[in-house]
Parts: C-alpha cells; sequence; structure tokens
C-alpha cells in the first residue's frame, strides 16, 4: 500500500513538473535563425543613425580601452569627442560636453572621494553596431574630505561605498571619435551599499544627497526641470537649441523613455 501511494504521489509530481514546463514552453518562442547582423534596422532612428557606414577602418575594442584607461587617469582631452557627442545616463542627458564638464565641476565629488577606484571589465561590441562597444564598471570609494556642491557643503562621514555593476557603452563614429556615451544604467541594484545607484549618483548618495532618481520618476522630472530653466548648477541636459539633429528622442533627463 505504502509502494502505490508513492508511486502514485511520484507520478502525480511529474505531471505536474511536465505541465508546468509546457507552460513555461507556450511562453518561449521557438529558437529561430537569426538574420545577418548587417540587414537588422534598429527600431529607434537615432540608433539605426549610430551604425555610420558600418565598417569601422580602426579597432574599436582596443580604441575604448584606450579611452577608459585615459579616464582612469584623469586624460579628459577633448580630442576624444566628436562635434555632435551626446552623452545619456538613467536620469541625466542628453548632454553636450560644455553642459556635462559644467556639472561635474560644480559637484566636488573627487575632492570628497579621492580614492575612487573603478573596476572595469566585460568589454564587448555590439554585434548589430560595430562601432558600438559596451563594458561594465563597479566603482568603489570613501568619503575622506567635505563636499561641496554649488556652495552647500556636506561634511566628510568615512563612509565607504561600493555601487551595483553598471554598463556603459561608447558609440565612435568613422572619424575615430566617440559620437555618442550611455553611461551608469544599472545591472543589478541590490548589490552595493547605494540603494540601487551606480557611478556618480553612488557618490552623490554616500556623501548623503540621497536622490531619489528613476526613470519616470515624475516628482524628480519637475525639479530637474525647474533647476534647467533655471539654471546657474549645472544642467541635467543641454539646451534645445544645442542638441545635435541627430538625437531625435524628446525623452529628457528623467522622464519616461518614449516607444518607437
Amino acid at each position: 500500500m505504502k509502494g502505490s501511494t508513492l508511486f502514485a504521489s511520484t507520478l502525480a509530481a511529474a505531471c505536474t513538473f511536465r505541465r508546468s514546463a509546457n507552460a513555461f514552453n507556450a511562453f518561449s518562442p521557438p529558437l529561430r535563425k537569426s538574420p545577418p547582423v548587417s540587414d537588422v534596422e534598429s527600431k529607434m532612428p537615432m540608433f539605426e543613425y549610430l551604425k555610420f557606414d558600418k565598417n569601422p577602418k580602426f579597432d574599436v575594442l582596443a580604441k575604448t580601452k584606450e579611452y577608459v584607461s585615459g579616464q582612469t587617469i584623469g586624460d579628459l582631452s577633448e580630442d576624444w569627442y566628436a562635434d555632435d557627442y551626446v552623452l545619456r545616463g538613467p536620469v541625466i542627458g542628453p548632454i553636450g560636453r560644455k553642459d556635462l564638464a559644467g556639472s561635474q565641476n560644480g559637484l566636488g565629488l573627487m575632492g570628497a572621494f579621492p580614492d575612487v577606484t573603478i573596476e572595469t571589465f566585460g568589454y564587448a561590441i555590439d554585434p548589430e553596431n560595430p562601432y558600438r562597444c559596451f563594458y561594465f564598471q563597479r566603482w568603489r570609494a570613501t568619503m575622506t574630505e567635505d563636499m561641496d556642491v554649488y556652495g552647500t557643503i556636506y561634511p566628510s562621514t568615512g563612509a565607504e561605498m561600493e555601487t551595483p555593476v553598471s554598463t556603459f557603452c561608447a558609440v565612435w563614429n568613422p572619424d575615430g571619435r566617440i559620437a555618442y556615451e550611455q553611461v551608469g544604467a544599472v545591472v543589478d541594484r541590490l548589490e552595493g551599499n547605494t540603494q540601487g545607484k551606480a557611478a556618480v549618483f553612488g557618490l552623490l548618495h554616500t556623501a548623503g544627497l540621497k536622490l531619489s532618481a528613476a526613470p519616470g520618476d515624475a516628482v524628480f522630472s519637475f525639479i530637474q526641470r525647474v533647476g534647467h530653466f533655471v539654471g546657474g548648477q549645472g544642467r541635467s541636459w543641454t539646451k534645445e537649441e544645442d542638441i545635435p539633429k541627430w538625437w531625435v528622442s524628446s525623452s529628457r533627463g528623467a522622464d519616461a523613455t518614449e516607444e518607437w
């Protein structure tokens, strides 16, 4: 009797597992052979534009490594960047070089966190755009000095920071200059001790600026727009007349992402 009961229980469990597997498979599309990457057209027009001629005459991965290495040692030469350069993060941008430099200089981050270490790894070329190179970063630092944010002083706390891993990418143009950078998109918000904030926002969080900043956050987006209108303390994005024509996204700062 016990053997029969055990067999019946096992058979029922197997049937349940099979039903669950079938239900999962119903939501898993069958694998199909992908078309050649050169034939794939991006749904978002500006990402199609950023493919340029799809035939770089230089080693994009090696050039990206050289660029990131230069950043680490403080090489911020403007020679790296195209005239129509744009940077975008989860809640920052589209922003050009001039406004980006002004915003960063007013934050006093490097003075407050002199021991910042950035672990960079996982370089990879986008299979649909040979001009685009992705990579990952994890930041660590200690707040050993006061931070001066546009005249407001945040006292040193001695707090140690570890950000979650985040993704970055650089898109080069055929002239070997960066046309577009995407920065600080968090991979796993549970990692680290900054409540899911990466890169610069992780530093600000550790210093005491615990901003509730996330894409689609209406309150933060409104605060950004007020700051953008008033000016004087850095910009979250560049003025409309100075944004390159190829940038067709209407989303600014923490605005929700539009659908194409």
